[in-house]
């Protein structure tokens, strides 16, 4: 493998978007809620600039839309699912994360527990909108 080959099992849209977060732990103390931004996304995951780094392993509960993704979930029956778009919850892992200067990180979270109806609602939206 080369060194830039892409290793991604996923395509990934260059998108900005907000994105509301949690770190997931086991404690019963209730972690509060973030927002940051996503920069892309992919049926495999998210790339995040957030204000703080997190450590390799973290998890994320992560709460995101991407209109009109939601016409490409799959089912027979689709209610009006090009105007309105629901959100797309799912827990993510921090697998990289990168300083950007200025008190800013990019993390690139992979999704480890998503709806797999969600996820080719995700890949179908971007490879019908974005594909080559």
């Amino acid at each position: 493998m080369t060194l830039t080959q892409e290793r991604r099992n996923y395509k990934r849209l260059p998108k900005e978007s907000r994105v509301v977060y949690k770190i997931v732990e086991y404690s019963s103390q209730e972690k509060e809620l973030k927002e940051a931004r996503y920069k892309d996304v992919g049926g495999g995951g998210l790339l995040l600039e957030t204000a703080e780094p997190y450590s390799l392993g973290t998890l994320f509960k992560v709460t995101f839309d991407l209109q009109g993704w939601q016409k490409y979930y799959p089912g027979f029956l689709k209610f009006d699912q090009t105007s309105r778009s629901e959100p797309i919850t799912v827990i993510g892992q921090v697998a990289r994360v990168e300083e950007l200067g200025e008190g800013n990180y990019e993390i690139g979270l992979k999704f480890l527990n998503i709806d797999e109806r969600d996820r080719e609602g995700i890949v179908r939206f971007i490879e019908e909108n974005f594909g080559e």
